[in-house]
């Protein structure tokens, strides 16, 4: 597994994961919108001795996302992609609900933001015969948040699409992942106002995802007791869902 690409590289689990898949003798390939700290990061990690290459992309952005894929295979096939871009948005501060344009941004962001390249790199794995694709969703795929419907939405889309291209690539030697993440110490709950049980560092949640990918499992999902209240909660009513659930009801700062 030498040569790994990483969308949303910039900041939080996405630099994490970076940082940890970085040695000599392996190309990463990292993209984000914002260049500045992408452009940090790959000098912080060309001193292990591996290959960085960083791009611009906005992941919602079909056209940016196809060229982007094309070079990746451009000096040969790609190992490993992880598809880990996204936005977080919710309820404000002042306590309004999230506005059209902004779930359309999440939605585009989260859920076109991975199924493009997705896709893309499905078609020229499953040529080769081999690969692998990650897919970083959230527990919120299982336990929708009621201050943050589209980001739930989002990470249930990705969830479903994950599976169904995972069964469609079954017998082509590519190997696909989802991955379910609760609340990590990133910018995103940074901006979080409210209660962040199971709360994880970005380095810890990397290594989880990395021991992930190196079996090649199929799914996981952490915290498990957390993935374990979803399941439970999952039972009830949902007026009763809903009482259960206020205490963790939280807003999001302005980005």
């Amino acid at each position: 597994m030498n040569r790994i690409a990483i969308t949303g590289a910039s900041s939080g689990l996405g630099a994490a994961l970076a940082r940890q898949a970085a040695q000599r003798g392996r190309s990463l390939f990292l993209c984000a919108r914002d260049i500045g700290p992408l452009l940090s990061l790959a000098q912080e990690l060309r001193e292990t001795g591996a290959t960085v290459e960083v791009a611009s992309v906005d992941v919602s952005d079909k056209a940016a996302v196809s060229h982007w894929c094309d070079a990746l295979w451009h000096d040969g096939p790609l190992d490993l992609l992880i598809l880990n871009a996204g936005l977080f948005a919710g309820r404000s501060e002042d306590g309004r609900r999230e506005t059209p344009a902004i779930s359309a941004n999440v939605i585009a962001t989260n859920l076109l933001g991975a199924t493009l390249p997705a896709l893309k790199a499905a078609e020229r794995m499953s040529i080769a015969g081999r690969g692998h694709i990650v897919f970083i969703s959230s527990l919120a795929a299982f336990g929708p948040l009621a201050d943050a419907p589209s980001y739930s939405a989002s990470k249930a889309g990705v969830t479903a699409f994950a599976r169904a291209l995972r069964e469609d690539l079954a017998e082509s030697g590519v190997a696909v992942s989802v991955v379910h993440p609760g609340h990590i110490a990133t910018p995103q709950t940074a901006r979080h106002v409210g209660a962040l049980p199971g709360l994880m560092t970005a380095d810890a949640a990397a290594a989880c995802i990395w021991a992930t990918i190196a079996k090649k499992r199929a799914e996981i999902a952490f915290p498990r007791h957390l993935r374990l209240g979803q399941w439970l909660l999952s039972v009830l009513p949902w007026r009763l869902q809903a009482r259960i659930n206020r205490p963790l009801r939280f807003v999001v700062k302005d980005d």
